[in-house]
């Protein structure tokens, strides 16, 4: 028992409320709907302090895998910090990194053969972008001081992500003067994601998009990026990997750097390793945080090509050095957990676990499709989504209702975690997840909404 703390849950949410400020969250609502006490955790299930066990069905954002308290990960855990917890990066080495490249390199593009190391997926997507725009630079392409980006993305909190991300959301709105000169462009939605729906945009007005956007602004551009397949935190927008295709060839075409963020789609989430094995693309940066450890420990990884690393070799009075860090640099601890993480996939069928997990998702989001409170239902691997509406109206919810935090809430009390994001309802559980766990889910989706 920690003597510091209160012994009883109530008094520790007080606590909580006393001193803690969670992330997303507007603290004046948690004085009617306070924190809720997690105590463990067993295989997809979270235990709360109420004695209630729910389905994880969000990976607890995005990052469990292979369940909760995994005994392989634990152990590669508790093997490594007792060798080692933690050293510099700069100057040094070690092991659990080396083994951890080793382990990822034959997984990504053949082109994809330097990796920088760093703790989250916003550093993951800021080195990739301050990288991209030194090597510009140490070419002579003084004018390539901007980047471009979908609208609708999203690619973490940090001001350089920030800046890439959504034009006119909750971010920007707030930190728009600091932000980098980014320039920005609608890619449709795919249709054949949807279940029944009616198609929302075609590959050939999404292509010439492409193409004009970048007539536009290819000359100034140091970098492009973009979620491949899926904008998560956007909405759940599935669009198509012909549009990337098309993305990549304008990038070749005007000498700007791709930036594919895989830190949400990595790890087999849309039904492969890495999205952009569907899409026939390799990009020129590669971004990979969240599913690397199952959610065990932060770590993150920016991946990039000999033709980029050599644009920063040189003398180090050139200054051609790329200055960037973290202390937690390849911690010791997190790349054994990562490690670990990865011989999963080798030794164990997560990936055909992962083919079965999606076709049970699809199947059971279609008894959810034609609800009158439901619209544009649509799956895509391990993803499932849908828009809420207001069955009276057919319209969302106006965003004073807190409809979709009302709906968390009340789905705790019958066994599953969902979050949406807005009018967004998704389900994004962990690849372990048995097939009868999403039925049941789904049916409790749709008991909740009536």
């Amino acid at each position: 028992m920690n003597h510091l703390l209160p012994s009883e849950w109530s008094d520790r949410v007080a606590f909580d409320l006393a001193h803690v400020w969670h992330p997303f969250t507007q603290m004046k609502e948690h004085l009617e709907d306070p924190p809720v006490p997690v105590v463990g955790a067993e295989g997809v299930d979270l235990l709360l302090g109420d004695g209630r066990r729910v389905l994880d069905g969000i990976s607890s954002w995005w990052c469990n895998l292979h369940g909760h308290g995994h005994p392989r990960i634990l152990g590669a855990l508790e093997r490594q910090a007792a060798k080692l917890d933690h050293v510099m990066f700069a100057g040094f080495t070690h092991e659990p990194a080396l083994e951890l490249v080793a382990r990822l390199r034959p997984r990504l593009p053949q082109a994809m053969t330097r990796c920088f190391f760093s703790d989250n997926g916003s550093t993951a997507v800021e080195i990739a972008l301050k990288m991209a725009f030194q090597a510009q630079i140490q070419q002579g392409r003084a004018s390539r001081v901007r980047f471009g980006a979908l609208r609708e993305g999203y690619h973490g909190d940090t001001l350089g992500a920030v800046g890439v991300g959504e034009l006119d959301n909750w971010l920007t709105g707030v930190f728009r003067p600091l932000l980098l000169h980014c320039d920005r462009f609608a890619v449709p939605e795919d249709p054949r994601r949807e279940l029944g729906g009616e198609a929302t945009g075609t590959l050939e007005t999404g292509r010439a998009g492409v193409k004009a956007f970048f007539e536009a602004h290819g000359e100034t551009m140091a970098a492009f990026i973009a979620e491949p397949l899926v904008q998560g935190a956007g909405g759940m927008r599935f669009w198509a990997p012909e549009l990337l295709q098309e993305i990549r060839l304008q990038c070749d075409r005007f000498g700007i750097y791709l930036i594919l963020d895989e830190v949400m789609t990595g790890f087999g989430r849309t039904g492969s390793f890495l999205a952009l094995d569907q899409c026939g693309v390799v990009p020129d940066f590669l971004c990979l945080s969240k599913g690397l450890t199952n959610g065990a420990l932060p770590l993150s990884l920016t991946w990039t090509s000999d033709a980029v690393y050599q644009h920063f070799w040189g003398d180090y009075t050139e200054w051609k050095t790329f200055f960037h860090g973290h202390t937690y640099t390849a911690n010791p601890l997190a790349c054994a957990v990562a490690c670990a993480n990865l011989s999963l996939f080798d030794e164990e069928p997560v990936m055909a676990r992962a083919h079965a997990l999606a076709g049970a998702m699809r199947e059971a989001w279609q008894g959810l499709a034609g609800h009158p409170a439901i619209r544009r239902a649509r799956t895509l691997g391990c993803i499932a989504a849908c828009q809420m509406v207001d069955p009276r109206t057919g319209q969302p919810h106006h965003v004073e209702e807190r409809f979709g935090w009302k709906f968390h809430r009340r789905a705790l009390d019958h066994g599953l975690l969902v979050r949406p994001m807005g009018d967004c309802l998704y389900l994004m559980p962990p690849l372990a997840t048995p097939p009868a766990r999403i039925q049941e889910a789904v049916e409790t989706l749709v008991e909740l909404l009536g």
